[in-house]
């Protein structure tokens, strides 16, 4: 009798135990993702409204900052764990932050927008132009102006509406603007002359995905996992754009319907793509060729073969060979 209850006490434990393991669930890690107000973050804040981030096991919290620079001083005082942050304001402050690139966020994005009698790049002889800092379309064009030997003025803003107010207000003669920016100066009976693929033939990053080193060593699976939702996010946006637009609307909210559309959603008929396509797409040889157009103006030989050593692929690897094995349909630039 006592052999059959221990036996019977035992069991019971047993089960208990292997119960209370097939219950037990790690929490979440928690990621703390910052960005700006600026349609080519839509990706993120797609993933996020959709509960693709939710769906990888993640807590993420979003926190928006009103420029590129305290987006980069939040990340580099460890007051957010990673953010899409543009790939020229990566390069300015390379030596600042230690953290690493693990995926894309969007490509391309930027034109050259006039009132004034400007069809090519030639016709900015003698003009003023208005720029942003830290954008890479921006950087395209001053390389190529310059490449060019066409006499221009530059005079820089903070944001991408500044530059947009100071052409409005005839104190530039042309603005580079990213999106939406672009496409609210078209909505504002402005011209867009040229875009960044008249001048430049091939796709460059607008933003790259970036975490903070010490993040990525505490949380392995969180970077992978994270790309995934954002690849998720990337074909429901040109998939079933209907279901997406209004989870970056959202975010956008004085933006009116039009110009949020027609920035990253619209295939535009001249350009064959979306003018600020949405895509986690990353290509290791393509930045580092991008880069390099960087040396010296914005960055060092030194910060240069820095940045290149915090490129790191295997995150985003992983989160394709995830995909695949899922079964899920990756766009074609995946391949």
């Amino acid at each position: 009798m006592r052999r059959s209850v221990l036996l019977a006490v035992i069991a019971i434990v047993v089960v208990g135990a292997v119960a209370g393991a097939l219950l037990y669930r790690p929490a979440a890690p928690k990621v703390r993702v910052g960005y700006i107000p600026a349609a080519s973050y839509g990706l993120l804040w797609v993933a996020y409204e959709n509960g693709y981030f939710t769906q990888e096991g993640l807590d993420v919290t979003l926190k928006e900052y009103p420029d590129v620079g305290r987006l980069v001083s939040a990340l580099a005082s460890g007051e957010i764990d990673g953010a899409p942050i543009t790939s020229v304001a990566i390069a300015a402050f390379i030596g600042r932050i230690d953290a690493s690139i693990v995926a894309g966020n969007s490509l391309d994005g930027t034109a050259l927008v006039t009132n004034a009698a400007v069809s090519q790049l030639s016709d900015l002889n003698g003009l003023t132009v208005g720029t942003v800092q830290y954008v890479p379309g921006d950087f395209i064009f001053k390389k190529v102006i310059a490449a060019n030997n066409i006499n221009v003025t530059f005079r820089e803003y903070v944001t991408p509406s500044d530059a947009l107010f100071s052409l409005e207000a005839k104190n530039v003669d042309v603005a580079l603007l990213w999106e939406p920016y672009a496409t609210l100066a078209e909505y504002r009976q402005l011209r867009l002359a040229l875009w960044d693929e008249n001048v430049y033939s091939k796709d460059y990053p607008c933003c790259l995905q970036v975490f903070t080193n010490s993040f990525l060593r505490a949380n392995p699976d969180a970077a992978s996992k994270f790309i995934k939702a954002l690849i998720r996010a990337e074909v429901l946006c040109y998939t079933n754009s209907s279901a997406a637009f209004p989870l970056v609307k959202k975010y956008l909210p004085t933006m009116p319907n039009e110009i949020v559309y027609g920035s990253v959603f619209e295939i535009d008929p001249d350009l064959q793509r979306a003018r600020n396509p949405l895509s986690a797409y990353m290509s290791s040889a393509d930045l580092q060729e991008f880069y390099s157009m960087l040396v010296p103006s914005i960055m060092t030989q030194n910060d240069y073969a820095l940045l290149l050593s915090r490129i790191d692929t295997s995150y985003y690897v992983k989160a394709i060979n995830a995909l695949k094995s899922e079964g899920f349909s990756l766009p074609e630039r995946y391949s």
